[in-house]
Parts: structure tokens; C-alpha cells; sequence
């Protein structure tokens, strides 16, 4: 019996170069990169043919399992356009076409299931298990799923006697349901798969197939993560230890470590017999044996998940020089590979900061290094920059870079350098360096990379002053603000909220503490831009949209979800203007979505009012800075949003919760990650060096809780009114 059909379009459905050579049979090599070639003058027409849809049908099976059934397609379009390839005699295009059609159809069902998982939440029933038509349930099966969803009306999906779906770009997937809410066994589990000569193939994170790592022996009542961050291992951390990224696997050896409900959300119950653990929620009940598995450090992302702007890949050449430049973020840190012949950035790897579990701003880990956790927090930014560098080079063997160009904020530079902060946290503010300095490898560096030329140059951008770091310095060089005959707004919307306003005659800057909230820090539910985070949100006649990065189920709300997720509310009504939720969300919260656990994410009332000081004290910053050069909004020609929130940031949405205002909504750019730029132009022009020291030197700041009307706009700015239209 069939209790209703749900359907659902793909959104951006993409295909992917490297799965469809996977699919392809390609291995990495001469024949890899050509047919890589030849895929990427397919994409457009593959883009233009794909038509994703799918439907589904909660029912009763023959065996009397209630199950879900669920029908996925691409459309006739592209099962015609491949034919024609073959047609005219073109094979390998036509073999390549298929492969990046099947990719769309895995990057679809990767789509579906976070949207499938809040269908079966709104039904009250968990998934048990995912059946494979013709892997370990029979094919006919497929002829029940396309019966269930009406597939032909719905989908223009029809069945063949021989059990064989049609369009060809066509996908049966299977669930059995269960009471149980918290379990959600959505993905595709190739440990339990038959086609051993696959060529997709893994293994799950979840029971890793390489069990090999580092084995330590943990104390009793201490969090394992903790522990393991004090031998100074570095271990990934995206949420900050909230446990709501599962990140952080360990396996328990020995001893007794209770599971959590973290654990129990990550985790099958036989992963979890088999001694798997969340890092920072396992709490050791006597003293453990635990294994760090190798894939769980410090693991390293393509910059285009970031939204840099290096996200091409160039080949190299001996003939050329090469150096490397370094961001390092509060969060985020990044290291290029640039080709100083060229002037261009061959490539850039990306990854978490460890030092986000000593604190999510640059305050706590001040106070942190303060209680003598110097070293470890030096250790940790240290490994995760000699990683990254060794992956680039590992990458493009023969390569011997004898330069790098470091930019981060002071505070960054201080904890990299091994300064003590003491004078970082209390006025009048005495900061040990402000960099500008031009130093050697080992003066920087405790690890050798043999990679490296010898006696490789490290050059520390400068920076303004403690809050105004050479991060800030570097994109004020990048945007050219310093040359321009207009007024600009440059805003760097990260922890700390630094900005700048000026032209070619002078700047002045500011740094307003924001807190992490715009990120997603300190939120309830808020986690860093990684798999699953919910990055976009809107409510249209009382239904819920959400989408996450990578299209996997989601964990928690990053930054532009955030700001998304208030403009959402706010238009809708559901937030007044003093920042209140109305009831009966007020005692509850909002939620957006559910995790895997069933745990809801999204805005509680105190997580309303983190939001509304953070959009305050930016706004108010902003507009203290305009009073003081004596200008309006009028007058500013160009608003420049850096770093990788800002790269993803709409603007208008940031003006419905008053974030920006409306008249300058308009003429925001968002410029990416101009600290790394602007450490690249330092390796490529001859200018950028002494251009950024004349910034640094020249750049009046301006001390914010010094000027009354900054206390005055940060309270007018705190509420909503009159905010949304």
C-alpha cells in the first residue's frame, strides 16, 4: 500500500572530472590526464543535458517490510545525447560522456539523502538498512520501486520485462524502515558489497580499512582529545570539540571508554563494540589504550571548497622559481604554491587551524597561552603549516622553493613565532612584533622540509598594530585601496571584525570584537565550513530549504547558514525586531533541520542574541569609521568582503538582518583570501614589500571603545527595526 509520492529536483547537480575517470577505468597517468582533457570539453554538454529528478514512496514490499522506496533520474535528455556520441563513431567521448552523467547521478543521490533523512524524521521512522537492487536484494525489486513512486507519470521512468529501468541515467535506491530515529544508514556501505572490482570502492570512515596510527596510553578522566592535543599530536576538529562533526575517530585498544550520544550518532553499534570513539567526548573510565588512526590528522581540502580564488591547478617547470605563500586564520590556513616566473599560483591546500580547540578567537587563545599552553598552541599551527607545505611539494616533486611569504593577524604571528602574548590583552597593547621582517627557515621553523632550498627565506608581512594585523595590511595591498581615487570600505568579517576605510590620500582602520558567532562560533549549533554544514537556508510558505556543503546530511550551521538562517527568520516574522522569538519557538528555538541523531539545528533565543551583538558591533564599526573621516554612505564607491565567509556571503541577506546596509548591498564584491594574495604578491611583485610596510606605517587606527558614538550605534544596531522591507 503506498501512502504518498514525494518529489524532488536536483539543484546544481555537477558532474566530476576525477569520478568519471574512476568510473571510466582510468588510472593516474599520460592516458588520465588526456582523457581528463577531452572531459572537460564534454561538461558543458553534459551541464546542459542533465535534468535531475527523483521520487519517492514510503509502502508496504511483498514481503511485508515497510520500506522506502526511492527512484532517481537524469532524464531522457542525456541517455540520448550519450547515443549520439556513439552514433557518429566518437567512443571515447561517448564512454566519457556516460561516466560524468553517472557522476551527476552520485553527486544527486549525495543531494538526496540529507533531504531524505527529514522526510523520514517528519514521518517518525528511521533507515535500518540500504538494499542494492541485484547486489543483495533481487533486480525484480526495481520493478516495485518504479510501480511505488509511478515512476512513468512522475519520472518518465519506465521498467523493462528484464527488469531494467529506462532512461538509462536512472538510479532504484532501497531502504527497509525502522521505529528508531537515530538510526540513519543512508550511504552506500561497500564493506557489505559484493563487486569487489568496483571501481568506486572505500571503505567507510566509520571502520577504516587501514587501521594503522599512532597508539598512546590515555589517563582516566581526562577527554581523549585533550590528551592527545598534549603529546602534541594535531587532530581534525572542525567543530571545535562540540562533537557534531565526527571528525575526531579514535579506537579504543584497551581499557574502558563509555560510548556517548555522539558516539552512538557517528557510529554502528558494532564500530563501536569495535572500541570507535569521538576524540573529544570519549572520557576514559580507567586508563586506555587508544589508537590515533593516520587519516584522522590534520586532514588537507582543495582551496575551491574554501572559495579562494587559486582554485586552478598549473603545471610547473624547472626553469621557473618558486615560492610559497601562507595564510594563517584564526580558523582556517592556507598554503600556494607560486610560480614567481609567472606570477601565477600553481596550487593551494587548505585546513583547520588546530589551535581552534584551545579557543574559536584570538582572546581565549591569548588566555590559553597565557596558562602555558604556548608551546602546544606554537607546536600545532607549526604542523599543520610544515603538513601543508609537504603535500604541495610531495605533489610536485623537483621542486625546490626558496622563498615564503607568511600573513596573519599579530596574534597568529605571536603563537607561530613562539612570542609571549602578555601584551596583547590589556591596553595599552604591546605587541613584541609587528612583523616586517625578513627571516631564515630554522629562525621560523623547528621541522625541516628537505624540499625547501637551502637557506630558504620566511618573510612576516607587517601588520598595523595588535587588532590590525598584516592579514588586513595584505588585502588593503591586493584591492588596491591605497591607490584608489575613491572612498572604499575594506571588511574582513571574521572573528574579530577588522576594517578599513580610506583611498590613495590616507586609511584608517578599526578592529570591533564580533566574536565567532557569524562563523558559527559559540552557536548552539554553529560548526566551521566542512561537510554536511548547513550554507544556505530560506523559507518559502512555511517549508523549509536548506543546502550543505558537499550535499551531505547536515551537522550544524557555518557562517553564510547563519547569516541566512536570521535573514530567513526575520522575513518571515518569526523573530520581532528586538531580536525575540516569537512563541512558541521562543522557549524551544527554531530548527532548520535535524542531525543524523535526530538532534535539531538551528537558532535558540541566546544564540539570536550572539548574532544580533556580532551584526552590532560590525555595523557600528563600519558606521564609526564613516563619522570619523567624515563621509556616508553615498560616498563609498566599492565595499570589499574578504576571507573565505566573506567569498560566500550574499550580500542582500546580510542587509535584511543589518549586517551591511541596504544602499551599499550593491556595491559589495566579495575578493576571497587577500592575506594569502596578498602574501603571493609579496613573491611576485617587486613593489608589494615595501608597498605594505608604507600601509602599515602610514594607517591610523582608530581604538573603538574610545569613541562614544561607537557604544551609541552598537546598541541602535543591536536590534532589527526597521531593518527588513
Amino acid at each position: 500500500m503506498v501512502n504518498d509520492i514525494r518529489i524532488i529536483r536536483g539543484r546544481y547537480v555537477r558532474p566530476d572530472t576525477d569520478t568519471a575517470l574512476r568510473l571510466a577505468g582510468y588510472q593516474p597517468g599520460p592516458a588520465w590526464d588526456k582523457a581528463g582533457d577531452i572531459c572537460r570539453t564534454l561538461i558543458p554538454d553534459v551541464r546542459r543535458s542533465v535534468q535531475a529528478k527523483a521520487a519517492l514512496s514510503f509502502a508496504v514490499a511483498k514481503d511485508g517490510n515497510k520500506r522506502l522506496y526511492v527512484i532517481t533520474t537524469l532524464g531522457a535528455v542525456v541517455s540520448q545525447r550519450n547515443e549520439q556520441y556513439f552514433q557518429a563513431g566518437r567512443d571515447v567521448e561517448a564512454l566519457l560522456f556516460g561516466a560524468l552523467a553517472d557522476s551527476c547521478l552520485f553527486a544527486f543521490e549525495k543531494q538526496l539523502l540529507p533531504q531524505i533523512r527529514q522526510i523520514c524524521l517528519e514521518k517518525g521512522v528511521g533507515i535500518e538498512r540500504r538494499h542494492e537492487a541485484g547486489v543483495d536484494i533481487p533486480l525484480a525489486v526495481q520493478d516495485e520501486a518504479v510501480l511505488a513512486v509511478a515512476g512513468e507519470r512522475t519520472l518518465g521512468v519506465t521498467v523493462s520485462k528484464n527488469h531494467v529501468m529506462s532512461p538509462g541515467k536512472s538510479l532504484c535506491l532501497i531502504f527497509d524502515l525502522t521505529p528508531d530515529t537515530h538510526q540513519f544508514h543512508m550511504e552506500h556501505d561497500c564493506r557489505t558489497c559484493s563487486q569487489q572490482d568496483c571501481s568506486m570502492r572505500s571503505l567507510p570512515p566509520q571502520q577504516p580499512a587501514d587501521t594503522r596510527g599512532r597508539v598512546m596510553v590515555c589517563p582516566a578522566g581526562m577527554t581523549i582529545l585533550n590528551y592527545i592535543q598534549q603529546q602534541g599530536v594535531s587532530l581534525a576538529v572542525h567543530c571545535g570539540g562540540k562533537g557534531i562533526c565526527g571528525a575526531c575517530r579514535v579506537r579504543v585498544c584497551k581499557g574502558r571508554v563509555p560510548d556517548t550520544p555522539e558516539d552512538r550518532a557517528f557510529f554502528s553499534a558494532d564500530d563501536i563494540r569495535l572500541g570507535w570513539r569521538l576524540a573529544c567526548c570519549a572520557v576514559p573510565a580507567e586508563e586506555a589504550e587508544i589508537m590515533v588512526p593516520a587519516y584522522t590528522e590534520n586532514p588537507l581540502a582543495a582551496v575551491g571548497e574554501e572559495g579562494f580564488s587559486a582554485a586552478i591547478e598549473h603545471t610547473v617547470s624547472p626553469d621557473h622559481t618558486y615560492g610559497i605563500a601562507i595564510d594563517i586564520g584564526t580558523t582556517t590556513l592556507a598554503a600556494a604554491l607560486v610560480d614567481m616566473t609567472t606570477a601565477k599560483l600553481v596550487h593551494t591546500v587548505t585546513a583547520a587551524n588546530s589551535q581552534r580547540v584551545y579557543g574559536a578567537d584570538v582572546v581565549s587563545r591569548m588566555a590559553a597561552a597565557g596558562r602555558g599552553c604556548g608551546p602546544g598552541l606554537q607546536h600545532a599551527v607549526q604542523q599543520d603549516l610544515v603538513c601543508a607545505m609537504g603535500s604541495i611539494l610531495e605533489r610536485y616533486q623537483g621542486i625546490h622553493p626558496g622563498r615564503v611569504a607568511i600573513s596573519a593577524n599579530t596574534t597568529m604571528q605571536h603563537l607561530l613565532m613562539g612570542y609571549s602574548c602578555e601584551g596583547l590583552g590589556e591596553w595599552p597593547f604591546h605587541p613584541v612584533s609587528l612583523g616586517g621582517r625578513t627571516l631564515v627557515w630554522d629562525d621560523v621553523f623547528t621541522e625541516r622540509l628537505d624540499d625547501m632550498a637551502p637557506g630558504c627565506s620566511v618573510q612576516l608581512l607587517p601588520g598595523i598594530s595588535t587588532y590590525v594585523g598584516a592579514d588586513i595590511v595584505a588585502g588593503l595591498w591586493h584591492c588596491h585601496i591605497d591607490q584608489s581615487a575613491g572612498l572604499s570600505l575594506f571588511i574582513d568579517m571574521g572573528t574579530n571584525g577588522e576594517m578599513a576605510l580610506g583611498d590613495r590620500r590616507h586609511i584608517l582602520v578599526t578592529s570591533t570584537s564580533a566574536g565567532p558567532a557569524l562563523e558559527g562560533g559559540h552557536l548552539s549549533c554553529g560548526i566551521g565550513s566542512v561537510a554536511g554544514a548547513i550554507c544556505s537556508v530560506s523559507l518559502s510558505d512555511g517549508q523549509i530549504h536548506i543546502e550543505t556543503i558537499g550535499h551531505g546530511a547536515p551537522v550544524g550551521l557555518c557562517g553564510t547558514g547563519v547569516i541566512e538562517g536570521m535573514a530567513a527568520l526575520l522575513e518571515n516574522g518569526y523573530v520581532d525586531a528586538t531580536g525575540k522569538l516569537r512563541d512558541p519557538y521562543f522557549a524551544a528555538g527554531f530548527a532548520f533541520a535535524h542531525r543524523p541523531d535526530g538532534k535539531a539545528i538551528g537558532f535558540n533565543q541566546e544564540d539570536i542574541r550572539d548574532i544580533q551583538m556580532a551584526k552590532g558591533a560590525i555595523r557600528a564599526g563600519m558606521e564609526t569609521l564613516l563619522h570619523e573621516w567624515g563621509a556616508v554612505y553615498a560616498d563609498v564607491q566599492h565595499v570589499y568582503l574578504a576571507g573565505g565567509f566573506g567569498y560566500y556571503l550574499d550580500p542582500q541577506k546580510a542587509a535584511v538582518i543589518g549586517l551591511l546596509p541596504h544602499e551599499l548591498a550593491g556595491r559589495t564584491i566579495a575578493v576571497g583570501n587577500t592575506s594569502l594574495a596578498g602574501a603571493a604578491d609579496v613573491l611576485t611583485e617587486d613593489r608589494a614589500w615595501n608597498g605594505m610596510k608604507a600601509i602599515a606605517s602610514s594607517a591610523r587606527e582608530i581604538i573603538l571603545g574610545n569613541m562614544p558614538e561607537f557604544q551609541e550605534l552598537y546598541i541602535r544596531h543591536m536590534e532589527f527595526s526597521g531593518i527588513y522591507r
